[in-house]
This record gives C-alpha cells, structure tokens and sequence, in this order.
C-alpha cells in the first residue's frame, strides 16, 4: 500500500490594490472566505463595506491590502482608508493615518479573516511594516478576543507603540429556546411594566408587530426613517433622514440585506399607526440590532420596549442564539439582562521620534491631564 502524499499548504502572498474598482471586483471571494473564518459577522461582509465606502468616503484614497494562498483563495484582507491630519487627535503634529472604513455607524470593525489566521496576520503585518507611507495605523471598535488583537503584539514586538482606548461595551443577550424563558429571567419590576404597559397600549386600539417581508421596503424604510427622525435625534439634527450620506448607507445595507434574505425590518403598529420601527440583520444564528426608533409622544406605554420583545420573541422564534444589541450601553439595553462585550480602537504608531511623541501625549499626558482636572472640579 503506497503511503499518502501529505500535501504543503500553499504559499501565502501579500497583493496591494488600489482604488474602489479593484476592492469591488473582490465581493463574490471576499463573502467566501468570511464565511470560512472566526469572525462572520455582517458589517465585515463585503456590501457592508462597500456601502460605508460609497457613502462616507467616495473620494478617500484606498488601498487593500489582500492575503491569498497559492495566488487564488483569499485568506485575509484590510481595506485601509488614508487621511492627513493635523489637529488635536496628533497633537497638532501633521500625521498620515491608514485607518478601516468604520465609524459610529459600522457597530463594530475588524478584518476579513478567512482560513488560516495566524499566518494571514503575519503576512498582512510584515507587508504594512514594509509599506511606506503610514504613520499610524488604525483599527476601530474592535471586539474584545477578536483575532486581529494579534497585530498589536506583532507591532509591539517590532518596537513599534500602540495606543488602545475603550470606545463601547455593546450589550449583547444569548437566547435560550423560548421567549418565556427570556422573560422569567428579567427582573420582576421590569417585566411587570412592560406587561402592564403592553394592556395601556393595547387599550388605545389593536397592536401589531411586523417584518417588512410583506411590504415594499421602501415603504417600510420610510416609516422607519420618518420614526426615527420624530424624536430627539430629528430636535439634534442626527437622525438619519437628516443627512443624505446616512440616507444613502442604510438603504444600501438594507437592500443587500433582503436580498439574501437577511433582513429585519420590523415595524410595531397601533390602529394601524407605525409607532416604533427596527432595523436589524439577521445573520449568523444572531440577530443584530442596527437602529431602532419608537414615537416619543408614547413613552409612557414603552413603544421602543414592546418593540424590542417582539424582536427578541421573534429570535427566540427562529431559534438563534444571540439578540446583539450593538452599540453602547445604555439602560433600556440592560433591562433585559443582557451581557457587555467591550470594544476598542487599536491605533500602531510607526517608531519615529514624531510619532512617539504623538501616542506620549495621546496616550498618557492627555489623561493624566483629564483625570487631574476632573479630580480638582
């Protein structure tokens, strides 16, 4: 019997692209190779990405750097935006930033991260140390135990400074197999008001709640944007019908979503009165919250609330494992005993005598000064 032939993994290769054509023409690989990685998760799939660059920075320099075996199957990849800065961030010192396409709308970043990871992170780190250009590079919002926390010691280890700041701990609820379940875990005022609250509503006339699976999305994005800018988002000027790069990012993220049938737009009526509006993905055994709006008029009776139990009962109806409330904490998120996953910026500081003084005070001179100042008032 002839002994099996143990075959070598095929070489990683590092190749730079530029421009948004050449990151385009990677969408169909790119959900692929995610797919066979640690972190699949929506807003690191390619059409999340694409959005946020068509929407937020069309004109950005871009580069993405892609790790690839034997020259084919992608096995990582880092869409880098380049900024110049001069300004209170660098203190004041002029610094060139590659940084991910992700800002407080993104949620949560990272990489794409496919088969064979650890070497991936290597590859793509000897590849931006040797890359010219860069002062700081920089990765936002990234999730604590992520395996892109790898380049942080890759970078230290070349004596290369890192800066890290905490910037969400995003409640997340694991699921058990019924909604009951999930209320019996609640504590006891909270789940007696929410109940109550439920009759008050009722009492003003019939409640519904609803997918968008039955309705143009359209028609259904309208009632959400319109909710959403009703209260104190639309009175400070942030909510999304506002501002058209907003407009433009969520109704792409939405239609790619429905068309591979992910979405979850979820509408809760009364008589027939859109009151309060989610939009959600649904991805992964996990239902992502993105936006939520309720009509502020009704706090009393906890719209936004009712509307979240009806998301989660429908999670728990699907049989998901996980209702990830994204974003930061806040105290309605809490309510329903949910857990905290911290997030952070990772910023990597190239060894210069420039930059080393940027992360001195950025990092440790600014808060000393804060954390003095706010002890003295």
């Amino acid at each position: 019997m002839s002994e099996a032939v143990q075959l070598q993994p095929a070489e990683l290769r590092v190749e730079v692209l530029d421009g948004r054509d050449a990151f385009v023409g990677l969408e169909r690989e790119w959900n692929a190779a995610l797919a066979r990685g640690p972190r699949d998760e929506p807003m690191l799939r390619h059409e999340w990405v694409r959005a946020w660059i068509e929407n937020f920075a069309p004109g950005a320099t871009l580069r993405t750097f892609v790790v690839r075996a034997g020259g084919r199957e992608i096995c990582a990849a880092a869409p880098l935006i380049e900024t110049r800065d001069r300004n209170a961030d660098t203190c004041f010192l002029a610094a060139t930033t590659w940084s991910s396409p992700v800002n407080d709308h993104s949620q949560r970043g990272g990489l794409l991260l496919g088969a064979r990871v650890e070497e991936s992170l290597e590859l793509l780190w000897r590849t931006l140390l040797a890359a010219p250009g860069w002062d700081r590079l920089r990765l936002r919002d990234l999730p604590d135990g992520a395996p892109e926390w790898r380049l942080r010691d890759l970078a230290a280890g070349k004596g290369h400074s890192c800066g890290l700041w905490e910037s969400l701990r995003s409640p997340y609820l694991p699921l058990p197999k019924t909604y009951e379940a999930v209320e019996k875990a609640l504590d006891g005022k909270f789940r007696q008001n929410l109940r109550r609250r439920r009759r008050r509503l009722e009492a003003l006339g019939e409640v519904q709640y609803q997918l968008a699976e039955g309705r143009s999305l359209d028609e259904a994005l309208a009632d959400f944007y319109e909710i959403e800018a009703g209260g104190w988002k639309g009175k400070d000027g942030t909510a999304i019908a506002q501002r058209p790069e907003l407009v433009g990012f969520y109704t792409q993220v939405a239609r790619e979503a429905l068309k591979r049938g992910a979405l979850a737009l979820g509408t809760l009526t009364l008589a027939g009165r859109p009151i309060a509006a989610h939009l959600s993905i649904v991805h992964g055994k996990r239902h992502y919250l993105i936006k939520i709006g309720y009509d502020e008029s009704l706090h009393e009776h906890s719209p936004g609330q009712q509307l979240v139990a009806e998301a989660i009962r429908d999670s728990c109806t699907r049989g998901l494992s996980e209702f990830d409330f994204l974003g930061p904490c806040m105290e309605w998120k809490l309510d329903w005993e949910s857990k905290l996953r911290p997030h952070a910026w990772l910023t990597i500081y190239r060894p210069t005598t420039r930059m080393k003084m940027v992360h001195a005070l950025r990092h440790t001179a600014w808060p000393m000064a804060r954390a003095l100042f706010a002890k003295r008032s």
